[in-house]
């Protein structure tokens, strides 16, 4: 694939941000995983950074130094690495785990779960793309084309996770809000008040009392009002943003049904995937 640049570059580089600091304190003594939770310690989200490096042997020396100011930075790639084999052999649930995160990681693995991928194919880590931002300049010129093709070397080379799945969910260009149900939502909100007060049960003096609701609420509903995806969902034509989607399914990703999401099944890093750099770069 051709990208027409100007200035045109001769390499990539990566430059791998996670979103904070983060201290870490491990007791000697502790045996091996007791101090890993699978609902905190396993997803993270984070940054990457893309510069083009021109045909210099110096500037990519420098880069190696953490010195990027011979590059022109292109864009980021924001998202996240799933490990799902990693949360089951922790003894997690892979959907309470994303559901306890985010909510489009939740939709996400809804959907892998309504669709069987989890039970049809073998799955060992996903990377959900959440947003490919490009500079100005570099917009419409295929460079977001040639990043999602070098998208699992670049998961490979900066998490050091080989990444079975690729998914994005293209943001429909409008959606129809439903009328809100405000007495559906007052039972939902007293009955997480009261299951959270629950637990703790040792604040007696802020008892929740339980009252027997007025009405049955449907799950559609309360998943609507909890924020999570009703199976069965789909998003029709006349929501998408169809350039988008063409742009996805041209470098291999295929849409999950009518759902919305695109997922790329990555086989090998070595073969068509990735693209390596050629002169029409």
């Amino acid at each position: 694939m051709a990208v027409n640049s100007d200035p045109p570059f001769e390499a990539l580089a990566i430059q791998h941000c996670v979103e904070g600091s983060r201290t870490t304190v491990l007791a000697i003594n502790d045996g091996i995983g007791q101090f890993v939770d699978p609902f905190d310690d396993t997803i993270e989200w984070s940054e990457f950074i893309v510069f083009g490096i021109s045909d210099e042997d110096e500037a990519i020396e420098r880069v190696y130094e953490d010195d990027f100011s011979a590059t022109t930075k292109i864009g980021t790639i924001y998202g996240c690495h799933i490990p799902v084999s990693l949360i089951v052999n922790l003894g997690a649930d892979p959907y309470q785990v994303c559901d306890n995160t985010h909510a489009d990681l939740e939709a996400l693995y809804s959907v892998i779960e309504e669709y069987e991928y989890d039970v049809m194919d073998i799955i060992d880590d996903i990377y959900y793309i959440h947003e490919i931002e490009l500079c100005p300049e570099y917009q419409n010129k295929g460079y977001e084309e040639m990043l999602l093709l070098q998208l699992p070397a670049i998961v490979v080379k900066t998490l050091r996770v080989f990444p079975s799945l690729l998914m994005y969910y293209p943001s429909p260009i409008h959606r129809d809000e439903p009328e809100r149900d405000l007495e559906a939502e007052e039972i939902i909100r007293h009955r997480i008040n009261f299951s959270t007060q629950e637990v703790f049960k040792n604040e007696k003096e802020n008892d929740i009392l339980y009252f027997p609701p007025k009405r049955e609420v449907s799950m559609k509903e309360i998943n609507r009002i909890i924020g999570c995806r009703n199976p069965g969902d789909t998003v029709p034509n006349s929501y998408r943003n169809i350039e988008l989607y063409r742009l996805y399914e041209s470098v291999g990703f295929e849409e999950i049904g009518q759902t919305g999401w695109l997922c790329k099944r990555i086989t090998c890093i070595y073969g068509s995937d990735v693209k390596i750099m050629s002169d029409d770069f």
